[in-house]
């Protein structure tokens, strides 16, 4: 498995932030996201170098999804660190 590139001082300013979860939520939805929509208890976690997007339900975590460092895109984890967790 590859070794994903890790994010020196990766600074994010709050229309970046609202950005990546406004990809983060579409993702959701055009993988068929359920009935359960992400609430604002969404986020962003920078764990170890890499960054996160996590997107929380009612019931807990929806999904989380790595950004890669070459291209900003996001990539969905079946299974995330437990360091991510809040």
């Amino acid at each position: 498995m590859p070794i994903n590139q890790t994010y020196e001082r990766l600074k994010l300013d709050a229309d970046q932030r609202a950005d990546l979860l406004r990809r983060a939520k579409a993702a959701w939805f055009s993988a068929g996201g359920g009935t359960e929509t992400p609430n604002e208890s969404s986020g962003i976690k920078v764990r170890l170098g890499l960054l996160y997007v996590m997107l929380h339900g009612t019931r807990g975590v929806l999904a989380v999804y790595l950004m890669l460092p070459d291209d900003l895109a996001l990539r969905a984890n079946k299974r995330w660190p437990e360091s991510v967790e809040w």
